[in-house]
């Protein structure tokens, strides 16, 4: 009895399909702001902590989020578009603003 091989093909994951290019480094620090925003309103008791599903306020550690975001906003300042840097300067007010309200108690 003969056995018939059967073709494998193999099927390219829809990652392996899209064209696997460099990431800038304007992009990279693009993610990295949402990272530390996304701590920042963790931290400041706005968001649930994704681990443990809990609402928990550390302002100090939330200043660190926000002043990290300030800063590497200010780094990509010259290297980003108006509307970009609109969208950054009005995250930045609102964590801010936030901040200010939670750490005087409301």
């Amino acid at each position: 009895m003969e056995h018939e091989q059967q073709p494998q093909f193999e099927q390219a994951t829809q990652e392996e399909q899209v064209r696997k290019e460099p990431v800038d480094v304007v992009t990279f620090v693009l993610w990295m702001i949402e990272e530390l925003q996304a701590q920042a309103w963790i931290k400041m008791g706005l968001w649930k902590d994704p681990v443990s599903g809990e609402l928990y306020t550390d302002l100090p550690q939330a200043k660190i989020a926000i002043d990290g975001v300030a800063a590497l906003t200010e780094v990509l300042k010259p290297h980003i578009t108006d509307l970009q840097r609109r969208d950054l300067e009005r995250l930045l007010t609102d964590l801010r603003l936030n901040f200010v309200q939670r750490s005087a108690g409301g």
